[in-house]
């Protein structure tokens, strides 16, 4: 007996010795995490791309096992507890209150808008009156963003933008098409309001953040004292950069939470352990519709191991939550700094190496690519390269009426026409490149309106790029009908 009690000793500590000569190893779900290899690659990712900060934390069971800050937020090091606005991620929650009231019998997810919100219209009163709460919940009620092309003050009430829509049409009938919108989750902001009798940040504050222990999260941005200062970029560089908060979209996309928060989040949503909703609710919220999206969450039922996912991003943040119920697991991410290009690269080399990181123990080619830095700084050297081009013009400009005076007419015409083509050319290419991004979303007007404070390098590329050939030609234009007389 005694030698069996020594061999059980001596396996036990075999079994633990691999933890002791690398703590940075844990097991999860039979998937061992390699943080060392984590820190590696997201600082890796940094450099990479010129990211100030990164947020991350990842779960398993009821635990956080990792939380980490990396970087700076302003002059403090970035933590999982430093506040973010999180973007799109808000819809989750708002999808959430939804469903707490359907379980309390105050709302129905097939119900039309009108039942609680009576005012609501668009400019079609048939469709007005069918699109229901599951409409707006699933993103197909038939209304987009392309069809807006009115930007709002970023004081303008919930109520009065959403009573704006009544000269909106839809951009595809009710029901039957996945358009992203926005602002149909701003409306059932005003639904929660309605139906609930309270302030939508009170009641998102009282049946959602405190009983999922998010107590530094809030549905009132403009109380959150302790908000991080975001960053935009330009050039490649990034410059710190406090973005207006539109009051009329929060309950779309202006949610303050944490790495830390967003955790208890996660463990709760993978473990479907929501406050106040029950199993059958729960069930509907993480059904997937069209375009595989639930209720504020993506559900990619493709994917060999089953993930529930959303991104959400403002001008100057971006959050990636990730969680795969099969492997229980999940992992969150906060980041500084949101462009067009970061979406489409950085953001997803981050992401995807660390999902193939954590499930895989290995990065493969996910994080390979460009860098956005680069990107940018050749975005700068290009635009330096007009600004040298356009003084050489006009400085050449001086004598243009002296030369023209013997040219054939045919000169004169190809000159002044390329004036406006070349900077047409610019603005087609760098517009449809846009449009390809936002696909069926593209609004030329509210695309305009979004560039000077969400790309600031893209919107002064347009600018360079078009505004002085476009005035030369203008210039030339009106010289060469004094050199007509």
């Amino acid at each position: 007996m005694m030698i069996k009690k020594i061999f059980g000793i001596i396996a036990f500590f075999l079994l633990l010795f691999p933890m002791f000569i690398n703590p940075t190893l844990v097991q999860a779900d039979n998937q061992t995490l390699d943080f060392e290899a984590i820190d590696a690659f997201i600082l890796e990712q940094m450099d990479k791309h010129g990211l100030p900060g990164v947020a991350l934390t990842i779960v398993s069971g009821d635990q956080i096992l990792y939380s980490k800050g990396y970087g700076i937020e302003g002059n403090r090091p970035m933590t999982t507890s430093t506040q973010m606005l999180i973007g799109s991620q808000s819809k989750s929650f708002t999808a959430l209150a939804i469903a707490q009231l359907v379980e309390q019998g105050k709302l129905e997810f097939n119900a039309p808008v009108q039942r609680y919100l009576p005012w609501f219209r668009i400019s079609d009163e048939v469709a007005s009156s069918q699109i229901t709460i599951n409409h707006l919940l699933h993103h197909t009620s038939g209304l987009s963003e392309a069809g807006i092309s009115r930007v709002f003050p970023a004081d303008t009430p919930t109520e009065e933008m959403v009573r704006a829509l009544r000269d909106v049409s839809l951009t595809a009938p009710v029901g039957k098409t996945f358009q992203y919108f926005n602002y149909g989750y701003d409306i059932l902001s005003l639904v929660i309001e309605a139906v609930s009798g309270m302030n939508y940040a009170d009641y998102l504050n009282i049946h959602l953040f405190q009983p999922l222990q998010m107590s530094r999260s809030t549905a009132d941005p403009y109380s959150a004292a302790d908000l991080a200062t975001g960053y935009t970029r330009v050039f490649g560089f990034p410059v710190p950069w406090r973005e207006s908060i539109p009051r009329y979209e929060i309950g779309a996309g202006f949610i303050v939470s944490t790495a830390e928060d967003m955790a208890n989040y996660a463990i709760a949503v993978k473990n479907q352990t929501l406050p106040g909703v029950g199993k059958l609710n729960t069930q509907l919220m993480f059904t997937p519709g069209q375009a595989n999206y639930g209720m504020g969450w993506w559900i990619d039922r493709a994917a060999s191991t089953k993930r529930i996912s959303h991104g959400g991003a403002n001008r100057t943040f971006r959050t990636d939550v990730n969680i795969y119920p099969q492997r229980d697991l999940a992992f969150m991410l906060l980041v500084y700094i949101v462009s067009l290009i970061d979406h489409c690269i950085s953001m997803a080399q981050l992401r995807n190496g660390l999902e193939n990181l954590i499930l895989e123990n290995s990065v493969g080619k996910a994080a390979s690519g460009w860098s956005v830095r680069w990107i940018g700084w050749g975005i700068g050297i290009f635009v330096l390269g007009l600004l040298i081009l356009h003084t050489h013009n006009f400085l050449a400009l001086r004598g243009w009426r002296v030369r023209m005076k013997t040219a054939p007419r045919r000169k004169i015409i190809q000159d002044i026409a390329i004036s406006f083509l070349i900077p047409t050319a610019i603005l087609v290419v760098v517009l449809s490149q846009i449009a390809r991004f936002y696909d069926y979303r593209f609004n030329l007007i509210t695309s305009l309106a979004y560039l000077p404070t969400g790309n600031p390098d893209i919107f002064i590329l347009l600018l360079v790029g078009s505004l002085p050939d476009y005035a030369q030609g203008i210039i030339k234009l009106i010289w060469s009908l004094g050199l007509s007389k």
